[in-house]
């Protein structure tokens, strides 16, 4: 480490390679790690591949695994949004950013099999953490490529996201105040650690640090319709510590998903992603303005089954666990102190 962390229509399933197993209709790529899928994959992109790719170009030991050797490139571990000593039943794909050389840029890349975009309705979703802040804040990047997979030969020109990296550490040495830390340019977990849902206070360590959890992220596939594409997570920090990403979906919004309300007002926008819902669901919103938000999913009967309450921010999004629910058509609604939108969804 740094030394100065809606039942609207039929579904149909199919049963494909890595990443796409038992897909919805309409979810072009799903891999939530909870099978390991390191043995499947590449460990070198050739340029036109059509399996997932897991690459460790830097190629230099990790020091983040407890008496063992770190693993390269990315590896299967448990959620890292729990204390270590508490239980977790999900898994995350990991990489280590805290090198044997410290003076090594990390580079670890995650890239998928090739998707073709049908039409401009369609998004990528994801969730990722920074274990450590804000003083190992760990930087990656989303790129995406329409030319091949070749990450030597430039393919990955196009950048759909970047978390910051923390570029000098604090002083006080240690402090919890991002504002005594330079970063890089790029989100910061939590909204800039404001947003308590995503992080907590852990003193596991000795010295308090913010613990990231896995924060959902959704960003707009509109420009590549009609294209195949490769979607790349690098993790490119330098001698910080641990991330994390899941749940990474490639997924159209359906017309009927449409947020429905006065979108004159204050909200732009609310979807529910994929829908039909068959065991997790992203709900990606946005606003005019920053205001505190409060998220309620109700059956059909109007009873309140989830409840989700945001801090001011002008948009988010929300990753929910959906598996205990029953099958049927539920009603999402966003509020405001100056409005509210809803939309419905179906639950397989």
């Amino acid at each position: 480490m740094k030394i100065t962390i809606t039942f609207l229509f039929l579904i149909a399933f199919s049963v494909t390679g890595i990443g796409q197993g038992f897909t919805l209709l309409d979810t072009l790529i799903s891999e939530n790690f909870e099978i390991d899928p390191t043995n499947d994959m590449l460990t070198f992109p050739s340029g036109n591949d059509l399996e997932w790719v897991n690459f460790d170009e830097d190629h230099v030991e990790g020091l983040c695994v407890d008496n063992a050797p770190t693993p390269y490139g990315w590896w299967q571990e448990s959620d890292f949004s729990v204390p270590q000593s508490s239980q977790t039943d999900n898994d995350a794909f990991t990489s280590c950013s805290f090198l044997l050389d410290g003076d090594i840029h990390n580079a670890n890349w995650l890239i998928t099999s090739p998707i073709m975009i049908p039409d401009s309705s369609y998004f990528l979703c994801w969730r990722s953490l920074s274990f450590y802040g804000p003083g190992y804040h760990d930087g990656y990047k989303v790129l995406v490529s329409t030319n091949g997979n070749d990450v030597f030969a430039g393919s990955f020109a196009d950048t759909l996201f970047v978390a910051a990296e923390m570029l000098e550490n604090s002083s006080p040495p240690g402090s919890l105040d991002i504002g005594n830390y330079v970063f890089s340019d790029g989100y910061i977990q939590a909204n800039g650690y404001t947003d308590t849902a995503y992080f907590f206070i852990d003193y596991s360590l000795g010295a308090p640090f913010y613990h990231g959890k896995l924060e959902p992220h959704v960003e707009s596939l509109s420009k590549y319709a009609g294209q195949n594409i490769y979607v790349a997570f690098l993790h490119d920090s330098q001698d910080d510590f641990l991330l994390q990403v899941d749940d990474i979906i490639v997924t159209k919004v359906l017309p009927h998903s449409s947020a429905v309300g006065d979108l004159s007002g204050p909200i732009d926008y609310l979807e529910v992603m994929p829908n039909p819902v068959r065991q997790s669901a992203y709900i990606s919103w946005r606003l005019k303005t920053p205001q505190e938000t409060t998220m309620l999913i109700s059956d059909g009967a109007g009873r309140i089954v989830r409840q989700i309450h945001s801090g001011a921010r002008s948009q988010g999004n929300h990753f929910l666990e959906l598996q205990d629910l029953a099958p049927g058509v539920y009603n999402c609604t966003l509020l405001t102190a100056r409005g509210r939108a809803s939309t419905r969804f179906v639950k397989l």
